[in-house]
């Protein structure tokens, strides 16, 4: 039984050492002293051939892919953007807003954070105490409203309230 036993954890072994063994063309090349350097196409003494000019075609094709995702990117709210928006939202709603913002008496501030859902959270507290959050969608500028009230209303309520935050970005 011992025999088994040992001769089935060798087999285990062994073929644990094979699995974690394999090594890559490059790595080995590496280790062995030879180095790969790669031919950039200009370089090569090869007249273009048909071939060579799809590759560029599907080059292009990535590289007008890679820059319509810089384009959608960019036309994304950020979260910066997203709490200025709403800040002025806040001030263009109620005017004297500013002045209370401005003093060392109330206690007003928005922060911007961006949830598990990929949605922006702009959160104002009032001066009120009222804890008001605003969620943003980056794509959209969407944005719907919900309030708590710690001590009075504990858990957030969403409200009739909504905007878009793009009529407010500057």
């Amino acid at each position: 039984m011992k025999r088994k036993l040992v001769l089935a954890m060798a087999c285990c072994m062994v073929l644990g050492l094979a699995g974690c063994s394999s090594e890559d063309s490059t790595e080995s090349e590496a280790q062995n002293g030879l180095q790969v350097e790669e031919v950039p196409a200009a370089e090569t003494s090869q007249p273009e051939q048909e071939p060579a000019k799809e590759t560029t075609d599907a080059s292009q094709d990535s590289d007008k892919t890679e820059n319509a995702e810089k384009v959608e990117k960019a036309d994304l709210i950020t979260e910066d953007q997203a709490c200025e928006a709403v800040k002025k939202y806040c001030i263009e709603e109620f005017p004297d807003l500013a002045d209370m913002v401005d003093s060392d008496e109330y206690t007003i501030y928005w922060e911007a954070s961006t949830t598990e859902d990929g949605e922006i959270c702009v959160l104002y507290r009032a001066y009120t105490g009222a804890l008001i959050r605003y969620y943003v969608n980056p794509e959209t500028g969407d944005t719907y409203v919900t309030e708590q009230v710690p001590g009075i209303i504990d858990d957030e309520q969403k409200t009739d309230e909504t905007l878009n935050v793009k009529d407010y970005i500057e």
